[in-house]
């Protein structure tokens, strides 16, 4: 047993946790789900006090203090690794320059290789305290124990609600290795399930299913958001069995699956029988169900998105949404480009594990991996599906690894073809109203010689076309 009187020497208040923050420092404060909102409230309200603090955060599911006080960060100079909904408005104000470019899972190598012993103090989100000593990073594994081994101080919040998470390694660190310890009242932040699904969600995940991309004892790789549960409704539509789950994040509807015997994860090579995952994000009926639960296994990202575990997983699938895509295959998901002369360069996401799961699909061992980038066709009337990026997009996935793009109009696979039949394909499953102009386009650019005009009718590289 670990004596309590460690414990009570290491135990400060939220508010004395975030004057320990000086001028010129550099600190996590964790991200997702597991941020450290306690800290946040506190160090925001001494932006007067300091300067050039560099803050680092990842996955800004929901806003900052310390963002909605300096929102120009010139204190806080704020560094993501990966923008989300909760931060965008930020991101798009102060232009790219917050954004640390970064495959997920290489993130705790970048972590340990590139910026330890230079990270002053780690806000860490964990459980309370088991009877071992032992603090639990729960809902959000992600590079956690890599803060941890680089920060000259690391400071656990302790959450009394937080799950605590069966893992592989690196789920937990032992309060040896903490220096000071702030118990949060603050509850986890959950999210609802989802937005209803639209139209194009259901179109999307109806060609996916009718492409045959998914079969029984497939491994599945899904994200949250409507589009990726229109997807897990047809799975239990249509009656999918033995599937397993090896991905980055666990949501609400694959718990769903879990619970209704779909996934079984009885068909893997490699933890065979758990569900594999990083982080959560869900409502608090998930956090219940990962909590101790020993069908699920949390594990740091440098493993569940390691390209090379991912590939040896049976009839691996993944689905990854994307912002753009041009006819050459090129795929943009993170950065809005020079929209304008005027206009910034607007960080929107990250590479996040995008890349990653297009790898390990691409590298599979049974040669049956198949990776998905799916896009709304259109965007405010414009189309998705471009001649070229516009300048300034980001390549999140190149040409060379990209297998099949879905739209609401059809599946396309692109590897193996040439530039101009990857732009006959994609144009097939743009939307009608803007196929006439991407033709045209093509020819003014050069992908099709002058005055081509592809042939009608479903080309061989595409899987499902509607009109």
């Amino acid at each position: 047993m670990v004596e309590n009187s460690e414990y009570k020497n290491k135990l400060i208040s939220a508010e004395e946790a975030a004057k320990m923050v000086g001028s010129n420092n550099v600190i996590a404060l964790g991200g997702s789900m597991s941020f450290a909102h306690a800290i946040d409230m506190h160090l925001a309200k001494r932006k007067n006090e300091l300067q050039e603090v560099v803050v680092s955060t990842f996955i800004d599911v929901l806003p900052y203090e310390f963002l909605k006080e300096d929102p120009q960060c010139e204190v806080f100079k704020w560094m993501s690794g990966f923008v989300h909904l909760g931060c965008r408005a930020f991101s798009k104000e102060i232009g790219a320059t917050i954004y640390l470019p970064n495959l997920y899972y290489d993130v705790p190598r970048i972590t340990r290789e590139v910026h330890g012993g230079k990270i002053d103090i780690s806000y860490l989100v964990t459980t309370q305290m088991d009877e071992h000593g032992y603090f639990n990073f729960g809902i959000t594994c992600s590079h956690m124990k890599a803060l941890a081994e680089s920060s000259k101080k690391v400071v656990v919040v302790v959450k009394k609600d937080m799950p605590w998470v069966n893992g592989g390694y690196d789920e937990t660190i032992h309060i040896s290795e903490v220096d000071y310890i702030v118990e949060d009242e603050l509850p986890t932040p959950c999210l609802p399930f989802t937005l209803p699904s639209t139209e194009q969600d259901e179109m999307i995940a109806e060609n996916i299913i009718e492409a045959k991309l998914i079969e029984n004892g497939s491994t599945l790789q899904v994200g949250i958001g409507s589009l990726p549960d229109s997807v897990i409704k047809l799975l239990k539509e249509y009656d999918f069995k033995e599937l397993g789950l090896h991905t980055e994040m666990i949501g609400d509807g694959t718990m769903e699956l879990i619970e209704e015997g779909i996934i079984t994860n009885s068909q893997k090579k490699i933890d065979k029988g758990k569900s594999v995952f990083t982080f959560t994000i869900g409502t608090r009926k998930l956090y219940d169900f990962i909590n101790r639960n020993p069908s699920v296994a949390t594990y740091p990202v440098e493993y569940t998105n390691d390209p090379f575990i991912i590939s040896q997983q049976p009839k691996m699938f993944s689905l990854n949404q994307a912002a753009q895509i041009d006819l050459m295959g090129q795929v943009n998901s993170e950065q809005i480009g020079l929209l304008t002369p005027t206009c910034k360069l607007f960080q929107i996401s990250g590479t996040g594990g995008q890349l990653d799961f297009v790898m390990g699909c691409l590298f599979s061992k049974d040669r049956k991996g198949k990776s998905v980038l799916a896009l709304y066709s259109t965007y405010n009337g414009s189309s998705r599906i471009l001649p070229i990026l516009p300048q300034g997009s980001a390549v999140t996935v190149p040409r060379t690894m990209v297998q099949y793009v879905a739209t609401e109009w059809g599946v396309a696979y692109l590897r193996g073809y040439s530039i101009r039949d990857r732009a006959t394909a994609l144009i097939n499953i743009a939307h009608p109203d803007h196929r006439d102009w991407l033709i045209k386009e093509a020819q003014r650019v050069g992908i099709y010689p002058h005055n081509y005009t592809p042939p009608a009718g479903k080309p061989e590289n595409v899987l499902v076309k509607r009109d």
